[in-house]
């Protein structure tokens, strides 16, 4: 018998869950003058909003800032079922973050606020395929998002709660 999720375990696997939640970090971290990370939590939004083509295409085709705001305002059922992605990749955030922390490509750091930083300087990987380069300009967009706007902005907007 298939596996009906098969195609979905190889997408949407731990290692390249690491390198995509390192891209909205390293965003961030760049957008922030390299003065911050991303608060440890915010992690949990990164794989819902770019694993889900919709919300990725939608943010991967926006301009830098402000791309959240731009995405929200053409298609406000974005949002619909992100708490429930959330809290359904919860497990795999965990596990690709862990991958990146043991890996070398992310770093965290207990003292200020618990904040997620970029331990590499450049990706591991340069793809190459339309779909994978979709989900990573969305990550971007996503690490733009969280230097641009407050928590409680964030959690206001996509209806979310942590």
């Amino acid at each position: 018998m298939m596996d009906i999720l098969f195609e979905q375990r190889i997408v949407q696997n731990t290692g390249f869950g690491a390198e995509i939640i390192w891209q909205a970090v390293m965003e961030s971290y760049v957008s922030n003058a390299r003065t911050s990370g991303v608060p440890f939590h915010l992690a949990f939004l990164v794989l819902p909003l770019t694993f889900h083509r919709r919300t990725a295409t939608a943010l991967a085709t926006k301009t830098r800032l402000g791309a959240i705001y731009k995405a929200l305002s053409e298609d406000r059922e974005i949002t619909v079922g992100l708490q429930e992605r959330m809290e359904s990749l919860a497990d795999r955030t965990l596990q690709s973050l862990s991958i990146g922390f043991s890996t070398g490509l992310l770093q965290f750091d207990q003292s200020g606020g618990h904040q997620i930083y970029p331990a590499r300087k450049s990706p591991p990987i340069n793809h190459v395929t339309d779909n994978v380069k979709i989900i990573m300009n969305a990550a971007k967009r996503i690490g733009q998002a969280f230097s641009e706007l407050t928590i409680a902005q964030l959690v206001k907007h996509l209806g979310i709660r942590f």
